[in-house]
């Protein structure tokens, strides 16, 4: 950005040095790669001697990595940048994709294809993207600061830099470290040149064959002062992700004293258990073992558009003005097709056998057979369940900008607004216990008769094979309507910004460019939940509205005796093409559309939003900075100071709930059953105002032609994630009778709760770099690079005993204090260091062949964990991974290229759990691309992408492996396709 302000000027500011002028021409001579063209910049000092300038045309991975090299040689900050060749050479299929190959970033992945992006172990949430220097907003219904890159096509980029060492001039907001994203722009790009891909895509996990299509577009006039740049993508694909586990991944402890691990350790587990007998008399007291064990089938349609419209005008050479314009559609039917063996199965009429690990603190499988104990009783499991999601994303971002250059300075402003609306439109849930009774007899038939799990490297299960067939006919098959649900949540997200920056070319000793700016954003973010209900075809919705009463005074469909026989919406041969992810021999899942079809035939869908499950958040944040560029003898750089002062106001509705024994109001008679429960609203806002100084220094010394030090130091700041700030606190208690009354559920008396948590500080880290690069040859290098974070306030889920005082409800708890336990929230912790090495190597033979590596490692402390002052525990920083590397190796020639890609990542910390750390394990992929050139523009293109048929893995606690959480894959993926370069 700095550079590319420098080379506009009307007026090239002359430096002496080849530093200086490398710098200029390497960004200026930036060129769309992926389309394989290379034309002039349109500049207003396109006169200008040019004859000393490095002139690098972008064709082929070789000459792409060159150009990566150069930029990052010649960067003033600690800086990686992938051109526009690289995102089409790599076998990637959006930039996040591509972002993986750089060192130290952990890519996260939905639906086998990358989502979010962590840099140097840090979580997706502390990595700030942008695009052409300004927030984009992407909303998947719930709210996150992460960009979704999965809406972003990678024909629209022709540049990304990340930012690992922070600048003045650049948006606080990246702890972890700022993605700028760089789109492609008309009078940069060869009059009427374009770019047409279409692909085929195949996985084995869906076993389809789809088709994607891009396109892009540019024109300008002769004079080259006006052009316009249009941009389309679209694609449908089907994916599916197999996955096994365990619900809401919670492991109970059953002992008699407090939990430990299996060296003996104390843990803090808030999910007691009693003991659990089996069928023969035994009893298993002390162990760990999973609330419920699970194997799951997520079928997602995905339908996705991205359109571009960016335009520039220069009416005079000294002036420019611009409009952008992105939107993004993201259309999902997905539907969740579940198989559990649930809590209740933990009762010895049925539970047969019982496997441990080798600690004998563990329970690792379970078997279960009908009348084990002597007594004929209803298993009611498998419990056969799902959920079916109509969704939808938009994303729309719009800026318009000016650009004036000066003899000696350049004036730049922007004025945007970028809005992202996302969540379902329909989302609802329905459940079918796997009965071994008959429907509607009374004695037992040949249902269901036995079943088990066990825990591995992934989840097995097993059921009695008659269980599909007799639910089929009739038999079994028992339906659940209480189960049902059909909650979701949407959310939109919205910022307007303006900013106006002044660069201005000086003589101040060492200081050769004084940069000041001043940047006003103002978000806004709502959330909501909402439900889809069934309603009788004749039920009156506005007068129910109209009346006062609400739609809450009929049943919904799913709680009634309508909701449609197993025998009438399960699919024949179960769910099948079971690739990974689990081991089943039998997986019975609802036939989503024939049950959709059923319900919408014979009743009226109605949404409700739910007013009092709401929360927002405004932030209005202003922020200046001044920085100076500097250069003396063979040292370069800048130092600056960025004061960010922001207004949150947060607001949430929260909800006390109250199960007991009480008296009704009207009839003064004592109310009984299930009814017996009261709610409670309460509308919390709260207003808090910071301001911080965020300093920075970034220094190089060009020790010779070929090695380049350098080191930087900043404090950086980031802003807490919206749910854990925002989240509506929820509060249950239950009396002493309601849980005698109900022990078979295991409901134990007392407060308990969840909560956000509106006192989270942003996250600040102050970090240092150093790092030494030697550039060998053309297009090959090798370097080190060292860094350290200290992390204050970052932010841990918790599960805590919570005490405070309490107001009481007159005649039904009494004022005092209470203790709410359990009680899920967030924290903050203090003084976590991360500190790490990286390494990288890039060879390119004359010979064709190629090849890149990096390496890097982090480590992190245990630190402190609090809660309004008072330490709960400690936790490694969520979201890091020990190490992580790359390595591709490619061969090219003038008619075709062929890479491979390994990509692994090591153990990550993902939270606290059960009270232990959540860790995944580690990950690698290989992928594997080509491409053959039947002419200078029209090419061949194949990729494979998870070539490996890779898994990703969870468990709970690092002092063992048996205690698995889940285990997920979304397929092998194989593309083919055309380029037509225009």
């Amino acid at each position: 950005m700095c550079n590319k302000t420098r080379k506009n000027s009307s007026k090239l500011y002359s430096r002496k040095t080849r530093v200086a002028t490398l710098v200029s021409s390497i960004l200026w001579f930036s060129a769309s790669a992926s389309m394989a063209v290379f034309a002039d910049t349109g500049s207003p000092d396109k006169e200008a001697n040019h004859d000393d300038v490095e002139v690098i045309e972008v064709r082929g991975i070789r000459a792409s990595m060159a150009e990566n090299m150069l930029l990052k040689r010649y960067s003033s900050a600690v800086v990686d940048v992938i051109t526009a060749e690289d995102i089409g050479k790599f076998p990637d299929k959006n930039v996040a994709d591509s972002l993986q190959r750089v060192p130290g970033v952990v890519i996260q992945r939905s639906g086998g294809e990358g989502s979010t992006v962590s840099i140097r172990g840090l979580s997706s949430d502390l990595t700030f993207t942008q695009l052409n220097g300004n927030f984009i907003a992407s909303s998947p219904g719930e709210p996150s600061r992460s960009f979704d890159y999965g809406l972003l096509p990678s024909a629209m980029i022709q540049r990304v830099e990340v930012f690992k060492s922070p600048e003045a001039r650049l948006d606080a907001g990246g702890v972890g470290g700022t993605v700028l994203l760089h789109s492609r722009k008309p009078l940069e790009m060869a009059a009427g040149s374009g770019v047409l891909n279409l692909e085929s895509t195949y996985a084995d996990v869906t076993d389809k064959h789809e088709p994607q299509f891009t396109g892009v577009y540019s024109w300008k006039n002769e004079a080259e002062s006006f052009g316009v740049l249009v941009g389309f993508t679209r694609q449908h694909r089907t994916n599916r992700t197999l996955s096994g586990g365990t619900n809401s991944n919670i492991w109970r402890w059953n002992g008699e004293e407090d939990a430990i691990d299996v060296d003996g350790n104390p843990v803090d587990n808030d999910n007691g258990w009693g003991a659990v007998n089996d069928a023969f008399g035994n009893r298993y007291q002390g162990y760990w073992f999973p609330q419920v064990a699970r194997t799951a089938v997520t079928n997602e349609s995905r339908e996705r558009d991205g359109f571009q419209l960016s335009s520039q005008w220069r009416p005079t050479e000294r002036t420019e003005f611009g409009f952008n314009y992105f939107g993004f559609r993201l259309g999902q039917d997905r539907t969740l097709s579940v198989v559990d063996i649930p809590e209740w199965s933990l009762n010895p009429n049925f539970l047969t056998n019982v496997t441990v690990d080798d600690s004998g603190t563990i329970i690792t499988g379970m078997d279960y057979t009908v009348g084990a104990g002597g007594v004929q009783n209803d298993m009611q499991f498998p419990w056969m369940r799902g959920t079916y999601v109509r969704e939808k994303s938009t994303s729309d971002t719009f800026d318009f900008n000016y650009n004036y250059y000066g003899d000696r300075f350049t004036l730049r402003f922007v004025a945007g607004n970028t809005k992202a609306k996302g969540g379902p439109t329909e989302s609802w849930e329905a459940a079918y216990k796997s009965s071994n009774w008959g429907e509607g007899e009374d004695s037992i038939v040949n249902a269901a008769q036995y079943a088990g799990w066990s825990l591995g490297d992934r989840v097995s299960m097993y059921m009695d094979p008659n269980t599909l067939t007799n639910m089929l006919n009739g038999m079994g098959g028992g339906r659940d309507p209480g189960s049902s649900s059909s909650s979701f949540v949407r959310s939109t997200l919205q910022e307007r910004y303006a900013q106006v920056d002044l660069d201005v070319d000086v003589d101040w000793g060492i200081f050769h460019t004084v940069r000041t700016g001043l940047k006003l954003r103002d978000a806004e973010l709502h959330r909501e939940t909402g439900n889809n209900f069934f309603l009788d075809p004749d039920f009156d919705i506005e007068g129910a509205l109209a009346s006062g009463r609400g739609i809450d005074v009929f049943d919904s469909y799913q709680w009634n005796d309508g909701m449609p026989l197993a025998k009438d919406v399960f699919k024949t041969q179960g769910e099948g093409n079971i690739a990974g992810g689990f081991n089943i021999n039998l997986m019975p899942v609802i036939d989503w559309d024939k049950y959709r079809d059923i319900i919408l035939a014979n009743y009226q869908l109605y949404t409700r939003i739910e007013d009092n499950f709401v929360y927002d958040i405004e932030e209005k944040t202003t922020a200046a900075y001044l920085q100076g560029d500097f250069e003396f003898s063979a040292f370069r750089g800048n130092m600056g100071l960025r004061l960010v002062r922001t207004k949150t106001v947060g607001s949430s509705t929260d909800l006390y709930t109250y199960f007991l024994d009480h008296t009704d109001d009207e009839t003064g008679e004592p109310v009984t059953g299930d009814d017996r429960f009261i709610e409670q609203w309460d509308l919390i806002t709260q207003v808090n105002t910071d301001t911080y100084a965020l300093p920075s220094l970034n220094l190089v010394w060009d020790a010779s032609d070929d090695l380049v030090v350098r080191g930087a130091l900043a404090r950086v700041m980031s802003r807490p994630g919206y749910n854990s700030m925002g989240s509506q606190e929820r509060i249950t208690f239950i009396s002493d009778e309601w849980a005698k009354d109900r022990a078979e559920f295991n409901e134990l008396p007392g407060f308990r709760g969840s909560g956000g948590n509106k006192n989270l500080k942003p996250f600040l880290s102050t970090q240092a770099d150093l790092s030494i690069e030697y550039y060998y040859d053309t297009g090959s290098a090798l370097g080190m690079a060292l860094f350290y974070k200290d992390v204050d306030n970052f932010v841990v889920p918790l599960i805590i005993d919570s005490t405070r005082d309490f107001a009481g409800m007159p005649g039904i708890v009494e004022e005092g204090q209470i203790t709410i336990s359990p009680y899920s929230t967030v924290g903050n912790g203090s003084n976590a260091k991360s500190r790490g090495v990286e390494l990288f190597m890039q060879h390119s033979f004359d010979s064709g062949f190629g090849v890149y590596a990096n390496y890097t490692y982090n480590s992190t402390n245990k630190a402190d964990v609090n809660v309004e002052g008072e330490k709960f525990g400690e936790s490694p920083l969520v979201g890091s991974a020990k190490y992580q590397y790359n390595l591709s190796a490619y061969y090219e020639t003038d008619d075709y290229s062929v890479r491979a890609s390994y990509n692994k990542r090591g153990q990550t910390v993902l939270g606290i759990n059960s009270g232990l750390n959540v860790y995944q394990d580690p990950y690698a992929q290989i992928d594997v691309n080509g491409s053959y050139s039947l002419s200078e523009n029209f090419i061949l293109n194949a990729s494979v992408i998870n070539l490996t048929r890779s898994e990703s893995t969870s468990r709970l606690g690092s002092d063992t492996q048996a205690r698995l959480l889940n285990t997920s894959y979304s397929g092998r993926r194989f593309y083919a396709g055309f380029t037509y370069n225009f």
